[in-house]
C-alpha cells in the first residue's frame, strides 16, 4: 500500500508542528508541565531565552495548526478537502474548550484570551496552507488526466 503525497504532506503539517512546540517545551527557561513531566530529557537539552512571542504564543500556535492537519489528516483521501469547515469548526471548538478549562482550572495551565487569538489564527493559517495543498494536487492530477 502506498501513501498517496497529499497525505506526506498532511502527516508533515501535523508531526513537524508537534516536535517543534515539544522543544520549545523542553528548551524554554520557564517550568512547564511538559517539561517537568519529560524532565529527563529537558536535563540534557540546552536552555534557551526564547523572545516573548515565543514563549508565549507559539506552543499554541503549533499545537492546534498540528490538531487541524491531524483532522484533517483522518477524514481521509476521498474527502479532498469537502469537511474543511468540519475541521475548522472541530479544531476551534477543541482550541477553546481547551482554554475554558485552564481558566477553570479543569486542566493544568494559564488561561490566556490571547491564546484563543493566536489559536484561531493557527486555524487561519492551517486552512490556506491546506488549500495550497489541494490546489496544487488537484492542478497536477488534472494536468496528469489531459
Amino acid at each position: 500500500m502506498t501513501i498517496p503525497k497529499r497525505n506526506s504532506l498532511l502527516a508533515v503539517n501535523f508531526v513537524v508542528p508537534l516536535v517543534i512546540g515539544l522543544l520549545i517545551y523542553l528548551t524554554k527557561a520557564e517550568r512547564t508541565y511538559v517539561s517537568d513531566a519529560l524532565s529527563s530529557f529537558r536535563s540534557v537539552l540546552p536552555t534557551i531565552s526564547y523572545p516573548e512571542l515565543i514563549r508565549s504564543f507559539a506552543c499554541d500556535f503549533l499545537w492546534t495548526y498540528s490538531l487541524f492537519f491531524c483532522l484533517r489528516l483522518s477524514l481521509g483521501e476521498s474527502l479532498k478537502g469537502q469537511y474543511n469547515l468540519t475541521v475548522i469548526t472541530v479544531t476551534g471548538i477543541v482550541a477553546i474548550i481547551l482554554e475554558i478549562l485552564q481558566l477553570l482550572k479543569g486542566v493544568p495551565g494559564t488561561f490566556d484570551p490571547w491564546d484563543i487569538v493566536t489559536e484561531l489564527i493557527a486555524i487561519a493559517v492551517a486552512f490556506l496552507i491546506t488549500t495550497i495543498i489541494e490546489r496544487r494536487f488537484k492542478y497536477y492530477e488534472e494536468k496528469s488526466i489531459s
